[in-house]
């Protein structure tokens, strides 16, 4: 977690830079863009039920090693420091421990989403050539979100689609020509508790296991 606390220091240090010095221009060139981006994703531990014919039983506990993302987003520049965009976003989190009290049931598998999202975003313009903070939020559609949990040689998989999901955005993006840009930023997603369906392997269910990750990543953006 300091490695997040640390990148979130930087990102709101950028955007307060880039705030005062918003006087200086508030326009841009008009533009769709498009970006592809990899993430790193932290997902706090969490608490429930599985009612089924697994053999977990009741009063689990998931604990998760860091996880990988990747997506894209194609956007639109109004010209004005607003901008709104389509993103695609993957993202799985390892499974590192399933315990019931003392014991530790598993220690593989993992819990993974796979969520469209509709974004506006505030820019931040400075000078030409200049950093570009921004900030946004984000209303998601997930298409998927699946708990794989293998054990005794069996694959065993609960999931679940449509929910709704909340992301937050904080960062900035970086020139690197006329037409590139690297972009860096944080983004908190909100899900919440989720009632997950068999898939594969298991009936049943499990009983709103949580999924709030919180995620760095690094982009690249090509304009157009």
């Amino acid at each position: 977690m300091n490695f997040f606390r640390s990148f979130s220091t930087l990102a709101a240090s950028s955007l307060m830079i880039g705030m005062a010095g918003t006087s200086l221009a508030q326009t841009e060139p008009r533009g769709f863009y498009a970006t592809v981006y990899a993430q790193t994703s932290n997902l706090g531990s969490t608490t429930f039920n599985e009612i089924g014919n697994a053999g977990f039983g009741t009063g689990l506990k998931a604990s998760f090693g860091t996880g990988l993302g990747l997506g894209g987003d194609i956007g639109f520049r109004y010209g004005n420091g607003w901008a709104s965009e389509l993103e695609w976003n993957w993202r799985r989190h390892n499974l590192k421990s399933l315990n019931r009290g003392g014991t530790t049931l598993a220690s593989s598998g993992d819990f993974a989403s796979n969520i469209i999202f509709a974004n506006g975003l505030r820019r931040f313009i400075g000078p030409t050539g200049s950093w570009t903070p921004y900030v946004g939020a984000g209303l998601g559609w997930v298409q998927e979100i699946d708990f794989d949990i293998p054990s005794g040689g069996t694959e065993r998989a609960w999931s679940k689609s449509g929910k709704v999901a909340l992301q937050l955005i904080g960062g900035t993006e970086i020139p690197l020509g006329d037409t590139w840009r690297l972009t860096a930023d944080v983004r908190v997603l909100r899900i919440g508790n989720v009632e997950l369906l068999a898939e594969e392997g298991v009936t049943g269910r499990l009983t709103q296991p949580r999924y709030n990750p919180v995620s760095v990543q690094v982009g690249l953006r090509r304009l157009f």
